[in-house]
């Protein structure tokens, strides 16, 4: 059936066992308690069929399908396209994987969730508000009714499922709300849906499984966390994943969770847990947060395990390229990090000409690439082709010898070349001013190249 703008298939009941005769079937528009089908057993017993289905939320859908053989597992395949740079071209998250986005107050989650709910390439997004103000709850909702789903069109909310648990609920709700959440996720994923679940927060979640055990006088872990606090956050990311339907039909599931660790401590049990359990770490500074470089994720904290994979796996050689032009973005990072460390204790006198160069092509990298304006609306989302496009321009910068005689000359070339970086973040692709500002910057970039510099070849947009 059509639901706004996703097929909602009828489904019989996962945990049905045995061959199932179809005798009849209802056709035209239904709620959610109508009887759509009937289907009787291979005893002569009959099966209503309606699109809404009971199910305990603390059990994998589709266990007793695995079991039967009627559905199959698969690896994650590809990356999960969020339009945002950093993510997409450092850190990627699999279709079918799981992150985690630590952070401390202030430091953007809630922005950061809300970019990955609207832009990411997902059919059916699923948001988890776990323990969140009431009021923030409503922010949420009246956000994405105004907000455009920029893949089909309309509200943003009608191709969302919002799980709304309030502070002020029941500590036994507030547990309860992240396994709905995963259960829904599952239900549409069963559907042949690539679907993301974004989780807000699950230090929420673990704080009520810390009241709840302690109620039930549990022997209390590190922290007074239950004991069992590590298995059940493996046990809620292992849910996510791509599974094949008996029909053919391929849907995935992918987890995002938030973390909001005390005072910004990523050594907390229920951080160092999730870390343990997810593929892709999404570490929030507070210090990058404080210098309004956002997103405000650290790239010297980050990583991503699902990243080699991908690369491994990808058909297109321009892929297995940009996979290693990212390395040297990531290793740039690290050297200019170290070259920074040194300046603030030695100043400028105590390094070597070379390693200013170094430090402010790692900035310029920072300033240009990692940083996105989520307020702009051009610079808000980057489709892949151009994030390409400017990957490309990027490390004609970063691979490019320069001939510059003191430490004033290479200040005033990175002052220049970051200020027409960032103006061509904003400049709409395929218009007049974003060929100009490529093509300054390239020339300006020429005129400091050593004598024998790399070929120049220009954006494409």
């Amino acid at each position: 059936m059509e639901e706004r703008r996703i097929r909602h298939r009828i489904m019989a009941p996962f945990d049905l066992q045995g061959t199932w005769r179809l005798l009849w079937i209802e056709a035209g528009p239904a709620t959610v308690e109508d009887v759509l089908a009937e289907l009787a057993g291979p005893g002569g017993e009959r099966l209503a069929i309606r699109l809404a289905q009971d199910w305990p939320v603390r059990r994998r859908l589709p266990e007793a399908l695995l079991a039967q053989g009627l559905a199959t597992r698969l690896a994650p395949s590809g990356p999960i396209v969020t339009t945002i740079r950093i993510i997409d071209t450092l850190f990627p998250v699999a279709r079918g994987g799981t992150a985690a986005i630590p952070g401390p107050f202030g430091a953007g989650k809630t922005v950061l969730q809300g970019l990955l709910a609207r832009y990411s390439d997902v059919d059916v997004v699923v948001y988890v508000a776990c323990g969140e103000r009431a009021g923030e709850v409503v922010e949420t909702i009246r956000d994405f009714q105004r907000m455009e789903d920029p893949r089909r069109g309309g509200a943003l909310l009608d191709r969302t499922v919002i799980v709304c648990n309030t502070s002020s609920m029941p500590v036994a709700a507030r547990e309860a709300s992240i396994y709905t959440g995963v259960t829904i996720g599952e239900y549409y994923r069963q559907m042949g849906l690539d679907v993301l679940l974004i989780a807000d927060s699950t230090s929420r979640w673990a704080q009520a499984l810390r009241e709840t055990s302690g109620r039930l006088e549990e022997i209390p872990g590190e922290e007074g966390y239950p004991a069992y606090l590590d298995s059940t956050i493996r046990a809620f990311y292992d849910r996510s994943g791509r599974i094949r339907a008996a029909d053919g039909a391929v849907g995935s599931l992918t987890i995002i969770g938030a973390v909001s660790p005390a005072g910004g401590d990523f050594d907390e049990p229920v951080t160092r847990s999730t870390l343990a359990a997810v593929k892709t770490f999404l570490g929030l500074s507070a210090e990058r947060a404080y210098r309004r470089a956002y997103p405000a994720i650290d790239p010297l904290i980050s990583w991503s395990r699902s990243a080699g994979a991908l690369a491994a796996r990808a058909e297109d050689p321009a892929d297995r390229a940009r996979a290693d032009q990212a390395a040297a973005i990531r290793a740039l990072l690290r050297r200019g990090e170290e070259v920074a460390q040194t300046l603030r204790v030695t100043g400028e006198d105590g390094i070597a000409l070379q390693d200013l160069v170094l430090l402010e092509k790692a900035r310029f990298v920072d300033s240009v690439f990692l940083q996105q304006d989520a307020f702009d609306p051009v610079d808000v989302s980057a489709p892949p082709a151009r994030q390409q496009a400017l990957l490309a321009l990027v490390m004609q910068v970063v691979e490019r010898p320069l001939a510059l005689a003191s430490r004033d000359a290479v200040r005033r070339l990175f002052q220049e070349l970051t200020r027409l970086g960032r103006n061509l973040n904003y400049a709409a692709d395929g218009s007049p001013e974003r060929a100009r500002l490529a093509s300054e910057l390239l020339a300006a970039l020429d005129a400091a190249s050593s004598p024998a510099p790399a070929s120049r070849s220009t954006e494409t947009s």
